[in-house]
């Protein structure tokens, strides 16, 4: 399982519940300061229908989790980035180089206003989550993707558009080995 979680302002600490293990937070410091951090978790019988993150302060906030079978659970990660993004309506992954052949990539877009998400071509949307009613300047949003790459190679950078109200953000896209 991949979860990916999005608060502002940056300085906002987030706690993962038990088992999860933190990926990689990127923290915007621009003027709307936000973070997007991402984790791991392998799912085992009995998994609970929700989980609960924990936030430092009130904050805004956005969150999903995405399930994937057939992935190595012994190393799952193949190779993972991520970046800041400036004020925009489209906001872009870093290109990343699989290693492995069948990765499943997974991309996390999340800006500092609550909108909906037009996903990057080729992708699937996995979530498409605000914090506040959309359209509002005040709230946090985010979606992920995902889609399999065959054969490794460089993913190109990978972008989703935002409906409205520009601002600024974070991305980070993942790629997860297949099961030997």
């Amino acid at each position: 399982m991949i979860a990916s979680v999005c608060v502002r302002p940056s300085t906002a600490t987030i706690t993962a519940p038990a088992g999860w293990t933190l990926v990689r937070r990127m923290d915007n410091p621009a003027s709307i300061a936000n973070s997007l951090a991402v984790y791991l978790k392998t799912a085992s019988a009995g998994e609970p229908a929700s989980y609960t993150w924990s936030l430092s302060a009130p904050t805004g906030s956005a969150g999903g989790i995405s399930a994937f079978s057939g992935v190595d659970t012994s190393s799952p990660v193949d190779s993972d980035a991520g970046q800041s993004t400036p004020s925009s309506l489209t906001h872009a992954t870093p290109s990343l180089t699989t290693g492995t052949a069948r990765t499943m990539l997974v991309t996390s877009h999340a800006m500092s206003s609550s909108a909906t998400w037009t996903s990057p071509a080729g992708l699937t949307e996995t979530f498409d989550v605000a914090s506040l009613t959309v359209p509002n300047g005040a709230g946090m949003s985010i979606e992920c993707n995902h889609a399999l790459q065959v054969a490794p190679s460089a993913t190109g950078i990978l972008s989703a558009v935002a409906s409205g109200d520009a601002d600024n953000g974070n991305t980070h896209i993942l790629a997860l080995k297949q099961a030997p």
